[in-house]
């Protein structure tokens, strides 16, 4: 491959294929923003790594027309058929059932179909969306060298195969280069937490599964036996697991893991001793806890695991990374346009650096529970702090206009919602015109007014201020553009029948209005323009865009 750069300038430069890395890509093209990603591999993942889409992220996602269903049918069924069991081996006895076929309904919850695709699975279809969409991505494409200032990131690419190189120029540069992050060490950004908490080989294999599963869907042991302790977790393919094992690295290496020996381990996990398998690969991987000091440096934003890494207990690693992705693309492409203050930038670090830390810190005490009471139901099981931490968490910055800021809480449980800004958009059915969608569905790509019954005069303020700012921003009232439970809908996000909600791109709640007062567009106007970073007088009029 010869490395070939259509365009010298470019708006945002991402380091990193991943997920976080694909997914910034690609909702970065889907909204107009022209990207060059470069991935040091050759390839996207071959090995299942992390597991799933879950709903907040896929609410996030789902806009793209399309990828919703791709990303479901690319995996198992969904959460009914998932169980996650402590035992002495897959056929062997169990000591606790930690989640059970049924545990939640996510119908109540949201509007997205999980996906419990491997990131081999999910990977790909990022991949194709975002060149689709018109993303510049190449593989085997590394950073060498970058530096930053007030004109935009200088950066020098190389071709891993040729050696050839290029020099660019970003006016963003998102790093997604995975937890050992070169432009983290670069920019001298430090980690605190745990660290290594342990070095695992996964060994990826092909075994006939039907016996031992027994027909049931998408399964996680944690396997605590006399001849085998680790983990078993099962993939989109019936016939192909995936066992990981500690090892020690100042005794072992991959090569100390023949296929003989990693068969050996694979039966004594199954519990099954004369299975014939095949094993596809051994790869090692860390688990590890850590978060860096600091998500942003002038014009570089880190994300995923270049800015935080977490034990696997729970799944959040890879949701966090796409949801860090989302929320640094919308933000980018809003002050690319113009529509955005520059200052808006700042608040992807404010937001997302207590989201991130306490995901980890979570996830972390989930994995220390269960090494220390081998794995007890109460410390793992998907309650109320699960749910928090998936999609209850809040955001607080100068670019939401908290109504209630004496409530110092930092998640919320989504069954019982507050419609607090900061907070998400809460679920709820509605009908326009003849489309039954969620709620979260108004959105859309841009910002959203959400009325009360008697909210008319803020809705016609909507449309004044979105023209006075530049921007597309839809308006619907309760009862009259959406039909629905009105009554569950103003208790679920606290409104009175005269208030208004503004949701941002991401589906969170900007700002609150409980009556519109003597004059509703200057109000929105204020609380718009708080949102953006930006002053928008009456009367102002569209700027150009630099991405245009």
């Amino acid at each position: 491959m010869t490395l070939q750069i259509k365009n010298q300038r470019v708006p945002v430069l991402i380091v990193g294929g991943g997920l976080a890395g694909l997914s910034a890509a690609l909702l970065l093209a889907w909204r107009g923003v022209a990207c060059l990603l470069v991935e040091r591999r050759a390839s996207t993942s071959s090995h299942p790594r992390a597991r799933g889409v879950n709903l907040r992220s896929l609410e996030l996602l789902r806009a793209i027309p399309g990828l919703e269903a791709e990303l479901a049918a690319a995996g198992r069924p969904g959460t009914e058929n998932f169980t996650l069991v402590v035992a002495e081996s897959v056929t062997g006895r169990e000591f606790h059932r930690m989640v059970t076929p049924g545990y939640i309904d996510p119908h109540a919850l949201s509007p997205a179909a999980i996906c419990t695709a491997g990131q081999d699975r999910i990977e790909p279809i990022l991949l194709r969306y975002a060149r689709d969409y018109g993303a510049e991505i190449c593989f085997a494409t590394e950073l060498v060298d970058f530096a930053d200032d007030e004109r935009g990131v200088h950066a020098l690419l190389r071709d891993i195969d040729t050696g050839k190189q290029a020099a660019i120029v970003a006016d963003y540069l998102i790093a997604a280069d995975g937890n050992r992050s070169p432009v983290r060490h670069r920019l001298g950004i430090g980690v605190h937490g745990h660290g290594t908490m342990s070095h695992n080989m996964s060994i990826l294999f092909e075994a006939d599964l039907g016996a031992v599963l027994r027909g049931r869907g998408f399964v996680h042991y944690q396997i605590q036996g006399p001849a085998f302790s680790g983990i078993f977790v099962s993939t989109d393919d019936p016939n192909v697991g995936q066992v990981a094992v500690e090892y020690d690295p100042a005794l072992e290496t991959t090569f100390d893991f023949p296929p003989e020996r990693t068969a050996g381990l694979v039966r004594a996990a199954l519990g099954v001793a004369e299975l014939e398998v095949e094993v596809r690969e051994v790869m090692p991987w860390q688990r590890s806890s850590q978060m860096a000091d600091r998500m942003a440096e002038g014009r570089v934003f880190l994300v995923g695991d270049a800015a935080h890494t977490m034990p696997p207990n729970g799944g959040l690693g890879g949701q966090t990374a796409i949801q860090d992705a989302a929320d640094i693309a919308w933000k980018l492409a809003f002050v690319l346009k113009d529509q955005a203050g520059p200052g808006l930038l700042d608040t992807y670090a404010i937001e997302r650096h207590p989201v991130a830390e306490r995901t980890v810190d979570r996830q972390t005490t989930v994995y220390l529970d269960r090494v220390r009471q081998r794995g007890a139901p109460q410390a793992g099981g998907m309650d109320a702090s699960y749910l928090e931490a998936a999609m209850g968490y809040r955001y607080r910055s100068f670019a939401i206009l908290d109504d209630a800021p004496e409530d110092h809480r930092l998640a919320e449980d989504p069954r019982q919602p507050s419609g607090r800004p900061g907070t998400r958009l809460p679920h709820a059915v509605v009908t326009v015109g003849d489309r039954v969608i969620s709620t979260l569905d108004l959105a859309g790509a841009g910002f959203c007014l959400l009325a009360g019954p008697d909210g008319a005069d803020w809705a016609d303020a909507a449309a004044t201020v979105a023209a006075q700012c530049g921007i597309e921003m839809a308006a619907y009232r309760a009862g009259a553009d959406f039909a629905g439970d009105v009554p569950d809908f103003l208790a679920r996000t606290g409104l009175g029948r005269d208030g208004a909600l503004l949701i941002r791109p991401d589906g969170f709640i900007a700002w609150r209005g409980r009556t519109p007062g003597q004059d509703a567009a200057k109000i929105l106007r204020t609380a718009l323009g708080r949102a953006l970073f930006r002053d928008i007088p009456a009367g102002a009029k569209q700027r150009e865009s630099r991405t245009a």
